[in-house]
């Protein structure tokens, strides 16, 4: 392969981004970002490294900061993120651009694509009308960028009008302590115990002890766990209860097992 693709996923809109850029960019492998490769050494020579995440608080997820701090790429490799995210990308492109600079690497491009808006634990999932207009404009977004990664040109993030969002951005992110968030999930009687709460964490942060989730407090809060529950039975204190769940629909929960790559 001459081409990576590095990705991190709670509801599987940044995984259906990256199968799109993969499928279309050819020769390109996938490679979830989760706790067993948060220190992946690359030494293969990938022309090409995209890392494809979703904007957590306005910034990076916890874990794709610590990726990319650790990432290793050939000098001169084209380099490229592409941030998904409900709203605005705050500051999580420049903290991107920022740690790679410190490892002397080029962020070459970067792009954001719009997607549902997935923080259950705050509000409700767009409507499916609004849902299918977003998957439209993914797709159109992702021919223009095949079109410049294809070509290896340098794109520079259009920052215009984000100061406020950079800023707000940097202090949210600092403040996003996810850990110990876990505390406040909890499961309904309807939980079956089919352990895909399990299977679907990037932490290895759920085990399950006489048939129920029990978390281990190394959260990354992706909501993966209630994302994919198959019963909803996964609730976040009591606001969760009366609202609807949220995953891509064409991504399986297969998909979005830690043994996928």
């Amino acid at each position: 392969m001459s081409s990576v693709i590095y990705y991190f996923s709670g509801s599987g809109n940044s995984l259906k981004v990256a199968k799109d850029i993969a499928s279309k960019l050819g020769n390109t492998e996938l490679i979830k970002i989760c706790k067993e490769n948060t220190s992946e050494i690359s030494h293969k020579p990938y022309t090409k490294v995209g890392i494809i995440f979703p904007v957590y608080y306005y910034g990076l997820p916890v874990m794709v900061k610590e990726f990319v701090q650790n990432l290793n790429v050939c000098e001169g490799c084209y380099i490229y993120v592409v941030a998904t995210c409900g709203g605005s990308v705050g500051a999580a492109i420049k903290q991107t651009k920022d740690i790679l600079h410190k490892k002397s690497l080029t962020l070459s491009s970067a792009y954001t694509i719009l997607m549902p808006d997935n923080y259950q634990v705050m509000i409700a999932p767009p409507s499916i009308e609004k849902q299918q207009k977003l998957f439209k404009l993914e797709q159109e977004k992702i021919e223009q960028i095949i079109e410049s990664i294809s070509k290896a040109q340098t794109v520079p993030f259009d920052e215009i009008n984000s100061i406020s969002a950079k800023l707000l951005g940097a202090t949210l992110s600092k403040a996003f302590k996810p850990k110990t968030k876990d505390k406040n999930f909890w499961t309904c009687d309807n939980c079956n115990g089919c352990s895909i709460c399990v299977k679907v964490c990037p932490s290895n942060n759920i085990v399950l002890e006489n048939k129920r989730p029990q978390w281990l407090h190394q959260c990354e809060h992706c909501l993966a766990c209630m994302h994919w529950c198959p019963k909803q039975a996964i609730q976040y204190r009591k606001g969760t209860l009366k609202r609807d769940r949220y995953h891509h629909p064409e991504i399986k929960v297969s998909d979005m097992f830690n043994d996928m790559k």
